[in-house]
């Protein structure tokens, strides 16, 4: 760790809440992977999560009191309230302190962010590379590298900067910085907690909000430790794996199967497969998986027609489902499908067409939530 004649300055991470408070919470994971990156460059980090500390505005102003900059997170949703709040109160400091959004708001409308001088600074996509660089050239009072890439600022009125983001790279040393949350605050009655393996989606579906078609994969001794860490030593029962397509790879996915299995027999876990998952793996392996703990797995199945999924390019069969819902069904495993109406062209008929395909995979499975 650093001494304080090492660190260059203090950030504050805030993580806003959505306006719901009685629910539980996944762990702030943007700020997780980034903690490392700025711990590594000479920067103290503190995170504030608006989702899990109801006191969290006298909080932000007791941390930025002695801060250089604030980092801010957001879907375009309710959560924008609370972090242009968190950017009122930092603007109303009496230090001057620069404003960084990050996460799926920013990269979508970064200029909307600059434009209404709601941010100094905007990073586009994964920031553990250039969000370093960036508070560095702040607290040296150097000018911004013109290399970086993902990062843009305003300046004579314009909005500057390279708009490509850094790639999904996700296979780095670092462990994610649970030790600058309470992980207690996240632990929900159900013991589960999220994980993700993969950044990134390699298939291009015409309704996607990340536009995130890079994938990076953490390494085998990577996950490895970091998921024994949190089912072994943080003591969490159950994994969830949120990679948006986790059972692409039969041979990862069993390793990872094997992992938990001997982590402890009461450990489960779920991810989230394609339709295609029926024909991806072995009767062997199914039983394998079954025997690890999965006790769930996840579709985003969309539509039941198929002119439909043919539209959004899901480069799946509607059969694929239902073959799926039929060897989950034969394992006992829960099947958790989701859906979505109102695509443009979508018709009647293509809607009955999903509601049927809903009665059929309940029928073959009726461990099913859709």
């Amino acid at each position: 760790s650093l001494n304080s004649t090492q660190i260059k300055g203090k950030i504050v991470l805030f993580f806003p809440h959505f306006g719901v408070f009685e629910m539980d919470n996944w762990m702030p994971f943007p700020y997780i992977y980034l903690g490392p990156f700025l711990e590594k460059s000479g920067f103290s980090v503190k995170i504030v999560d608006a989702r899990v500390d109801r006191n969290w505005k006298d909080n932000l102003v007791k941390e930025l009191k002695d801060s250089f900059a604030l980092g801010i997170t957001s879907m375009s949703g309710p959560d924008l309230k609370p972090a242009m709040e968190a950017c009122d109160i930092a603007r109303g400091m009496n230090n001057d302190i620069k404003i960084i959004w990050g996460g799926h708001h920013a990269s979508a409308l970064p200029d909307e962010i600059l434009d209404e001088g709601y941010g100094d600074y905007v990073a586009i996509g994964p920031a553990e590379y250039s969000f370093p660089i960036l508070l560095t050239s702040i607290v040296e009072k150097k000018e911004i590298p013109n290399d970086l890439k993902g990062v843009l600022m305003r300046k004579d009125g314009k909005n500057i900067g390279i708009r490509t983001p850094n790639a999904a790279k996700f296979d780095y040393d670092d462990s994610p910085a649970y030790h600058l949350i309470d992980v207690e605050k996240y632990r929900s009655k159900n013991n589960v907690v999220a994980y993700f393996k993969t950044r990134g989606c390699p298939f291009k579906c015409t309704f996607c909000a990340t536009g995130n078609f890079n994938t990076s994969h953490k390494l085998p001794s990577q996950y490895h430790r970091e998921i024994t860490h949190l089912l072994k030593d943080l003591k969490f029962d159950n994994l969830c794996f949120r990679d948006p397509t986790f059972f692409l790879k039969a041979s990862v996915v069993m390793d990872c199967a094997e992992l938990i299995n001997n982590l402890g027999k009461s450990k489960k876990w779920k991810g989230q497969a394609r339709g295609t998952f029926h024909r991806q793996y072995t009767p062997e392996q199914f039983k394998y998986m079954k025997k690890s703990g999965l006790t769930s797995v996840m579709f985003g199945v969309e539509s039941g027609s198929q002119r439909m999924l043919d539209f959004m390019v899901k480069k799946v069969k509607r059969d694929d489902y239902v073959k799926s819902a039929e060897v989950l069904g034969g394992l006992g495993i829960e099947m958790y499908a989701s859906f979505m109406f109102a695509m443009p062209g979508e018709t009647v008929a293509d809607l009955r067409e999903t509601i049927k395909l809903m009665h059929e995979l309940k029928k073959v499975n009726p461990n099913i939530f859709l």
